[in-house]
């Protein structure tokens, strides 16, 4: 069985980086959530150290991707320096292997960390049509309803309950990756309601983010609201630009505090918790909000690893070796902030926050110049994914859920930055058609007040084909 799941995640992606990169593409978007490595159950004890069947598919994925990205290395390279504050806090954590205190595990956390990073430089180099940002986008969407599909089907047939997974989820995966990946997708139905709102488009947005609210993860559903609230900001004008926002920032603590499920899950002993509570004394009311041992880790890890090298952190891969190798209790910690900042401390924090932020500026940047619906519906999904990890990043492992989670957003990223790419070439093209039907027309005297528009343009210009091709002159 275990020779099974190596041929399906490492040797499939490497022959489908040599016979079809962009099949790669998509058959990691298509897969990146379903339980092929059959769960975390089992864990190989390697030459890399205690090694689950997930981290064998992401070495599948990261071997294919670099195995493509070689031959096209100055492309790829051009590509990269687009985002190259992500690129310096990669080099950064790169660097903090040498204080690291194993090598092993601190590369195995800069393969988590650039995977996502490799895979956005993957489409970029091998998406080179509309058509194929088409394919990749139904494939997004399919992937999300095969995943709603799995787990419906996994709770009707009694394999799985949402109470013995404390939600719902995909089987061997369970309801915390599988509601971020739905979330994630849901900001791409989202965005494509905005800019071209069609009936099947509004229902598949209903059952992704319907699907990670029942999900009863709570920083997820926290995630859900803010990208949802982000993507109507940018998309809407008027009045509602605000109204929405406000809507949106009300909904979330009037869920944890209306609901009893929601309520019981965010605080112990949650009916001693109201409305009343948390206006009259705040502090009071923070007390009963149940970290299920976060906090208890958080200051463990912050105390052990980030107090005595809070500037350029312990190394990476520090925490994962220490609580692999020793008897704590803990397995993961729970927030990738807090392990980011014992790992590579501030230095590394802030320059994932410069990241970050350059990542928002540049999306926003291309929604308000993109020329066509898909060049505007990739940036808002890409925007609002990248919130809703962001969000899930502070109470959850998001760093670990590559294949789940990190390619799906960097994807989105790749494919709002390639949609912008295609528009400023096909301007470029009109525009040198446009100069060079102009010039011919005027040496050749044909360029008259008395003309009509089908004498100025002829019927075989280069130019009027142009224009009829986008629909017409506008």
């Amino acid at each position: 069985m275990i020779e099974l799941v190596v041929l399906l995640t490492v040797v499939i992606p490497v022959m489908l980086a040599f016979l079809w990169p962009s099949g790669l593409v998509l058959a990691a978007i298509l897969t990146g959530t379903l339980p092929l490595t059959l769960g975390r159950e089992g864990m190989m004890v390697t030459l890399f150290g205690r090694l689950d069947l997930y981290s064998i598919r992401l070495l599948g994925l990261w071997v294919a991707s670099l195995l493509v990205l070689l031959p096209h290395l100055w492309q790829a390279g051009r590509y990269g320096l687009r985002f190259r504050w992500h690129l310096f806090f990669l080099l950064f954590a790169i660097l903090a292997l040498c204080w690291a205190p194993s090598f092993l595990y601190g590369a195995r956390m800069i393969a988590k960390l650039t995977a996502p990073f490799l895979f956005l430089l993957l489409i970029l180099v091998v998406c080179s049509s509309r058509r194929q940002l088409k394919h990749l986008e139904i494939t997004m969407l399919a992937s999300g309803i095969l995943v709603v599909a799995i787990s419906l089907g996994s709770v009707l047939s009694g394999y799985t309950t949402i109470d013995s997974q404390l939600g719902f989820g995909m089987p061997g995966l369970g309801p915390a990756a599988t509601s971020a990946n739905l979330a994630i997708v849901s900001m791409l139905a989202l965005a494509l309601v905005r800019t071209s709102p069609r009936w099947h488009m509004v229902l598949i947005c209903g059952i992704l983010g319907g699907a990670s609210f029942i999900g009863f993860t709570r920083i997820t559903i926290i995630g859900l609201f803010i990208g949802a609230t982000v993507v109507l900001w940018a998309s809407v004008r008027g009045w509602s630009r605000w109204a929405l926002p406000l809507i949106g920032i009300a909904s979330v603590p009037g869920l944890f505090l209306l609901s009893d499920i929601f309520r019981g899950r965010m605080f112990k002993n949650g009916d001693a918790v109201s409305f009343d509570l948390l206006m009259r004394d705040p502090a009071t009311a923070l007390e009963h909000v149940h970290g299920s041992g976060r906090f208890d880790a958080w200051s463990y890890v912050l105390t052990t690893f980030f107090k005595p090298n809070p500037i350029f952190g312990s190394g990476v891969g520090t925490t994962q070796h220490y609580f692999y190798t020793h008897t704590t209790g803990l397995n993961v910690i729970h927030s990738e902030y807090i392990r980011l900042l014992a790992e590579v401390g501030v230095v590394g924090v802030f320059l994932l926050i410069v990241a970050a932020s350059a990542y928002m500026i540049r999306l926003t940047r291309a929604y308000r110049l993109a020329t066509t619906r898909e060049g505007k519906a990739y940036s808002l999904a890409a925007l609002g994914s990248l919130v809703v990890y962001l969000v899930f990043m502070a109470t959850d492992n998001a760093i670990d859920y590559v294949t789940s989670s990190g390619i799906f957003v960097f994807a989105l990223i790749a494919m709002s930055e390639k949609a912008r790419e295609l528009e400023v070439v096909a301007s470029s093209t009109l525009k040198a058609t446009a100069s060079e039907d102009v010039s011919e027309t005027q040496r050749s005297g044909e360029l008259g007040d008395d003309l009509t528009a089908g004498q100025r343009f002829p019927i075989g210009s280069s130019l009027r084909k142009n224009c009829l091709a986008q629909g017409g002159f506008r």
